[in-house]
């Protein structure tokens, strides 16, 4: 009799436990499906040269991966991709962003430009429009110390809201931008300048940025030299101007704001004039990420990767280029 009480002692005890994992795991709460992912047969079936790719991100050290961790099989072999625009890494949290962790088909168009300008560095650059995860979905939460929002099972075919709950896929649904290291690379090529807005107290002003104080002499007074580094020239803008598409709120600066947060890359034509002061006419603009804009209360403080469909709704961004 007394064997029989441990026993069932020791099945409670068991059955209270593997309760207690079962609901720390989460396991049993189904959750919403937020994004599907694809089969790896599917995602080679997609692919098709400067259109899609199955990418991954490396771990390797060789220098052909210094500049993007991103690759792509051609055969067997690896070859190196810096992925634009709408990218898995500006919607997913390190969970699923470690290297060789996961595959992505993303899908696109090649950068012909880019691609181009960057050819001594062997590198293909693509804009992606839309990306699909390839299952099995893996996903590593790390040490419970560290991260408490621990799953034991999770599902391996999509993510779900649990995953929007916990800050690991966040959709921006975002449109035009460029890349962190555009200035480092593309102000490198003639055609290619630095820019930003700022109000004045009752108009929009523009002005051409230095990225180095010693890059420009200038004594007329109409340069002005910031403590961080940079200087900025009052100029005129003419042609594919950035005020046609977005709203004052992401353009309009404070006039004493010398920070160049937020500032466009152009490619155009800078000319002199007879007036003295410099135009220069545009033919493509991109806005450097992350941008601010004013909240609802007119601080500059919504920090953003890119433009939502909402925001193309209410003007913010007001159509595509």
């Amino acid at each position: 009799m007394g064997r029989k009480k441990y026993i069932l002692a020791g099945c409670l005890a068991i059955i209270v436990a593997g309760w207690f994992l079962v609901k720390k795991a989460d396991i049993f709460q189904l959750k919403e499906v937020v994004l599907p992912a694809i089969s790896r047969d599917m995602a080679k079936g997609m692919v098709k040269e400067k259109e899609c790719y199955i990418v991954r991100i490396t771990d390797s050290d060789e220098d052909e991966f210094d500049f993007s961790r991103w690759y792509y099989r051609d055969g067997k072999e690896k070859k190196s991709i810096f992925l634009m625009g709408n990218c898995p890494t500006d919607e997913l949290s390190y969970i699923f962003m470690e290297p060789e962790r996961n595959s992505f088909l993303v899908k696109g168009y090649v950068h012909e430009e880019l691609t181009d300008y960057l050819k001594e560095h062997k590198k293909l650059v693509f804009i992606v429009e839309e990306w699909y995860l390839i299952e099995p979905i893996k996903r590593d939460y790390g040490q419970e110390d560290y991260r408490q929002e621990q799953r034991l099972f999770y599902p391996r075919s999509y993510l779900d809201t649990y995953d929007v709950e916990q800050g690991d896929y966040y959709p921006t649904n975002a449109y035009d931008l460029t890349w962190e290291r555009t200035w480092d690379y593309y102000l490198e090529k003639d055609g290619f300048y630095k820019i930003r807005s700022r109000w004045n107290g009752s108009e929009l002003e523009w002005f051409l940025i230095y990225d180095e104080m010693d890059s420009v002499k200038d004594d007329s007074g109409k340069i002005r030299y910031f403590e961080d580094g940079h200087a900025e020239e009052k100029i005129y803008i003419e042609g594919n101007s950035p005020e046609y598409l977005l709203d004052e709120d992401v353009l309009t600066n404070e006039y004493d704001d010398q920070d160049c947060i937020d500032f466009f890359m152009v490619k155009g034509d800078l000319k002199d004039s007879e007036d003295g002061i410099r135009r220069l006419e545009l033919y493509k603009w991109w806005i450097n990420i992350p941008f601010f804009y004013k909240n609802d209360s007119g601080y500059w403080t919504n920090k953003r990767n890119g433009f939502s469909r909402s925001d193309i709704e209410v003007g913010i961004y007001k159509s595509y280029r």
